[in-house]
């Protein structure tokens, strides 16, 4: 029987169409593993954006003014940031005000007979629509909130009751639950009273697949993600420089953006790698599919426990051999030695040098892996077998 489902993230103009956030592609593609069940599916409320006819000149002295204004708001907001407690109260009181409005923008829509949440920090508005309506609720629990904020604030602020209780409120009120590992549910079963099922299922996105050709005169080392703390790319560089020592004919290809960037192309100018460490920022799909066809071995030097590792699948779909940190989650998925390499969490820098060494050593064992992967994930997470999971773990009734 058809039903009316609404797929929503409680995140205050979220643009569900941007192809460039893991998150949106991820949302579309619960949509289209319950359409194609037969059911009729919505997002929630969507960025707007201004029209183009809505723009409108301003004359020179008002324009210079409004230039003026926005300097000092620049000004003022850097040097806020040195109290980083003060700014991030100040910046989530006006996240949060949006956030409860976003419940006023969708009540009174049809009712819909399932919301399935991607739960962000401070949102119950899932928990309240489904009330509301008296539908089924379904929650992907993707980080425990407040850790997942303080690793990327590293502080709390005044909202932290507000952060602790939303998380409490929407996993007890799901009905289905969504974890990317057993850790993840370990973790909330003994945190939470739960009355709903939790279903153990890694956030796949399945993006277009390359047939990987490395150039056989260099080795290029890959990286494609965010550029935050727990991802260690600056772990990556060190490494780099000490391998590339030895071996002259490696490159590493840094591709991406986020707050770490800087400080990590910093890094790479200090260690004198500007001529053998590519960093481009974002970029197009059509130049990410070239870049994945020509690494030699892609690396993902650290993660959160949490995390499910989107981009160590993009690698084994294209068949690219690949070094992974010895998190829970991304343990659970993946079989050393099997399918993949695995850091030594006691000891980063040599072991990640180590297993870089043997990648250019061994590069048939490191393919023969890769091969491995690529049929492990084929038969696990392919498009059709992935969406029937999906349906199942939102669905399914405790």
């Amino acid at each position: 029987m058809s039903k009316r489902i609404l797929i929503l993230v409680g995140i205050p103009d979220f643009d569900y169409s941007n192809q460039m956030s893991a998150v949106a592609s991820f949302l579309k593609t619960i949509k289209t593993a319950f359409e194609s069940e037969g059911h009729e599916v919505d997002f929630g409320q969507s960025k707007e954006l201004p029209l183009k006819n809505e723009t409108i000149e301003l004359p020179g002295d008002k324009k210079s003014n409004r230039n003026l204004i926005g300097k000092v708001k620049s000004a003022a907001k850097s040097a806020m940031k040195a109290w980083p407690w003060l700014y991030h109260s100040l910046a989530f009181r006006n996240f949060f005000k949006n956030q409860d409005e976003l419940y006023f923008k969708l009540f009174d829509r049809k009712p819909y007979d399932h919301v399935i949440e991607f739960h962000t920090v401070g949102s119950t508005l899932g928990a309240q629509l489904a009330e509301r309506w008296g539908a089924k609720f379904s929650v992907i629990f993707d980080s425990p909130v407040e850790e997942q904020f303080y690793e990327m604030h590293g502080t709390k602020t005044v909202h932290w009751s507000r952060i602790l209780k939303s998380e409490k409120q929407t996993l007890e009120a799901a009905d289905n639950i969504m974890a990317y590992s057993p850790a993840c549910e370990a973790h909330i079963q003994l945190k939470y009273k739960l009355k709903g099922a939790v279903g153990i299922l890694p956030c796949v996105v399945n993006k277009a697949n390359v047939v990987n050709n490395p150039q056989s005169t260099e080795f290029n080392i890959g990286f494609i993600g965010s550029f935050l703390s727990w991802h260690k790319v600056d772990l990556l560089v060190r490494v780099f420089q000490k391998l590339h020592l030895k071996h002259k004919n490696a490159r590493l290809q840094l591709i991406g953006f986020g707050m770490e960037w800087n400080k990590v192309k910093a890094l790479v100018d200090r260690l004198g790698l500007t001529e053998v460490v590519d960093m481009p920022g974002f970029v197009s799909e059509a130049d990410l599919l070239n870049y994945k066809t020509w690494f030699s071995v892609a690396v993902m030097p650290g993660s959160n426990w949490y995390g499910s590792p989107l981009k160590l699948f993009e690698y084994a779909q294209s068949q690219i051999p690949f070094i992974a940190p010895t998190t829970k989650t991304v343990v659970s998925i993946f079989q050393e030695n099997e399918h993949c390499l695995y850091i030594d969490a006691k000891n980063e820098e040599d072991s990640l040098l180590k297993k870089l060494t043997f990648s250019i050593e061994n590069t048939l064992k490191m393919d023969e892996m890769a091969t491995r992967a690529q049929t492990f994930v084929r038969e696990n997470f392919e498009d059709v077998i992935y969406n029937k999971k999906l349906v199942e773990v939102l669905t399914t009734k405790p």
